[in-house]
Order: C-alpha cells, then structure tokens, then sequence
C-alpha cells in the first residue's frame, strides 16, 4: 500500500464534475490499484454488490432520502474510501450520512456564499497544485483565527465545504488529501 509514484507539482484545476473518470490516465489507474486495490476487472461486480448492500441497510434507509441518485460515481466514491471492500464501504456511507444529523451546528452552516468571514479572513485554502504524491493539500490556518471575528461553526463549516469539493474528485479520491 506504498504509493511509489511521483507527479509532477504543477497546477490541477478543481474537477467541478462530480467523479468524472474522464481524463484519468493510467498512471492514475495504476495508483488506485497499489493505494486501493482496485480492480478494473472486479469494479462492477463490486459496484453492484455494494448498491445490492445499501438497499438491504436499515440504518442507511433511515437516513438517505428516497430521491437521492446512487450512481456508479458516487458508488464508487464510497468503495474507494473503504478500499474496495463493500462492508467497509458500507461503514464509511454510514457514518457519512449521519453527519447531518450528528453535525448539524457545522453542516447547516456549509453554505460557500455564507462562510465570507472564513474566506475573507484567509483561514483555510485548498491549493489547486497537489504534492509530489498527488494528493491535495489542505491548509489551515489556525493562529490566524479569532474566534470572536469567526465563530467556531464556520470554521469548521468551511473545511467541511473545502473537503466536499476535493471528495468528488476521482484523483483526490485516489490519492488523498494531505494537511
């Protein structure tokens, strides 16, 4: 689970197409299957028994509503982030669609146009350049915060957003997000 490749540090703009696998070449692919044992050959086998396991969850009936898509992207999202294995994919869906609900003072404040103090205060940033491993880098700035200019909430609310973002990008889904 090493990931030996090396990239290039140069400017990535943001993927604002939600798991788009458009444009991922094989270096890429290559990664995926050394940091996450993924198999194009398995893939939607997996995909299938992970949408066959959502439908059976009573928890997770609970909690989705019924008009939310599950596609093959968004599916994989969630496989991705349990390495490929659908019970562990199963807990991390879980415990992401109870945030609402156990975060709710953070997540109902994860409105972009309703964070200005956080941006304007340059508190937290996504860089557009990933590490030489591929991944995003998040930074944070915590001795630029005041809590009395920013409230907790939004601080946290701004992360929450920056991650979401990232989270929908299939190379940051491959190789991470470092802080």
């Amino acid at each position: 689970m090493n990931n030996n490749a090396v990239f290039a540090v140069e400017k990535d703009a943001f993927n604002t197409v939600a798991d788009a696998e458009e444009g991922i070449d094989d270096k890429w692919l290559k990664l995926a299957e050394n940091l996450l044992a993924e198999d194009q050959i398995k893939k939607d086998a997996l995909i299938e028994q992970f949408q066959l396991a959502i439908e059976k969850d009573e928890f997770l009936k609970s909690q989705r509503p019924s008009s939310l898509s599950l596609d093959r992207g968004y599916l994989t999202r969630f496989l991705r982030a349990g390495r490929w294995e659908v019970e562990s994919a199963m807990e991390v869906l879980r415990s992401y669609s109870s945030l609402g609900k156990e975060y709710t003072e953070y997540v109902s404040r994860a409105i972009p146009s309703k964070l200005d103090r956080v941006w304007s205060n340059h508190l937290n940033t996504m860089t557009e350049k990933r590490d030489k491993f591929g991944r995003r880098v998040y930074i944070f700035r915590l001795g630029q915060w005041d809590p009395e200019t920013v409230p907790v909430e939004e601080f946290y609310a701004s992360a929450y957003v920056l991650m979401e973002l990232v989270a929908r990008e299939v190379k940051t889904q491959i190789a991470g997000v470092t802080v």
